[in-house]
């Protein structure tokens, strides 16, 4: 098997994490580090990588084929095209860019230099998320017309570089690229309106609450949600169909789906009395027309990206995180910022 060196630019908390944790192929190796950082050098050392204070002499290394960058976001265009004018593949930590406008000219200076460019977009493997695509692919509740997909938490954002405006801080970059990412990769079809609300709760300066509705054109509606100043927190996925719902506790995994069995509903003469008062429409559902079924299990390979960047480098196969999917998750972003902006719904088509 051939192997390709791959270097870090960044070596904290997403570079290490690279190096350390993820399931990689026998074939990718890491290599080097680039930090302006004498403490992430020596850490790097440590681990047995070589280590480089400038970025000249990082690149200037001709044993090294790719480069991951992950550094705060506003240094991903300069970072990512300075390695791809060295000849070098690239894999970006998400968010790709802070705009369509600078991940245009990331895209450009690829096809220029006949690199690969990709963006670690991780979370297409969660759990969690498998276990929703899959309900949705098998169409196990009918047709799908919403769904509700959220992280939430109560410490607010941590005084970092993802506090700081100029460095392209705040949860839409930082979770909601990811919550995005996701929905376009389950549910087909275009965009065709956008509306984001956005709060700053522990902070004037970045987002740190965001609500973010997208209609597509085959009727769903999907609600991505993030926020930091929640005691009580939301289900992490919640999908509704026509022949029934599903629901996916916070981070524990635990959850249902609620299945229609008969519905043939017959509604009572007399106005019904629940709990909360007189109601026709919303009297309980009778028991024995629905069941309770388990979640289902879902494949996940947790080494998915690093083996289909290998085969992407053996032109083996395409890329899973796309160009086009990128490009796409990009503008969904810039027209979230334009519509919490202006305080309205977006028209597009994405």
């Amino acid at each position: 098997m051939k192997k390709y060196n791959i270097g870090i630019i960044g070596y904290g908390g997403m570079g290490s994490y690279h190096h350390t944790r993820i399931e990689k192929p026998e074939g990718i190796r890491f290599h080097s580090v680039y930090d302006i950082s004498a403490e992430k050098l020596r850490s790097a050392s440590d681990k047995g990588l070589k280590t480089y204070d400038t970025l000249s002499a990082f690149l200037s290394d001709d044993k090294l084929d790719a480069v991951l960058v992950a550094v705060p976001n506003d240094c991903h265009r300069e970072l990512c095209m300075a390695c791809m004018n060295a000849g070098k593949h690239v894999i970006c930590e998400k968010p790709v860019a802070l705009n369509s406008a600078e991940l245009d000219d990331m895209i450009e200076c690829a096809e220029k230099n006949g690199v690969i460019f990709t963006v670690h977009q991780n979370r297409r493997m969660d759990e969690d998320y498998r276990i929703i695509k899959k309900i949705f692919d098998e169409n196990m509740i009918g047709d799908v017309f919403r769904i509700e997909s959220r992280v939430q938490g109560s410490r607010g954002i941590a005084d970092t570089w993802r506090r700081r405006k100029a460095h392209g801080g705040g949860m839409l970059y930082d979770w909601g690229v990811h919550l995005i990412d996701q929905m376009l990769d389950m549910v087909p079809g275009r965009i065709t309106s956008v509306n984001a609300e956005f709060q700053y709760i522990s902070t004037n300066e970045v987002d740190d609450n965001i609500r973010l509705t997208m209609n597509f054109e085959n009727g769903i509606s999907a609600l991505v949600e993030i926020g930091t100043c929640n005691f009580i927190m939301l289900p992490i996925w919640y999908m509704c169909g026509r022949e029934g719902s599903v629901q996916i506790d916070y981070w524990n995994l635990e959850g249902r789906i609620y299945h229609l069995k008969d519905n043939d509903i017959k509604f009572e003469d007399e106005i019904p009395s629940t709990l909360v008062g007189p109601s026709i429409t919303f009297a309980p559902r009778a028991s024995d027309t629905m069941e309770e079924l388990p979640l289902p299990k879902a494949d996940v390979d947790k080494a998915f990206f690093y083996k289909n960047f290998y085969n992407a480098l053996e032109g083996k196969e395409e890329l899973i995180v796309s160009i086009p999917q990128i490009k796409r998750v990009m503008k969904i972003i810039d027209t979230a910022f334009e519509s919490g902006r202006l305080h309205k719904i977006i028209e597009c088509n994405i």
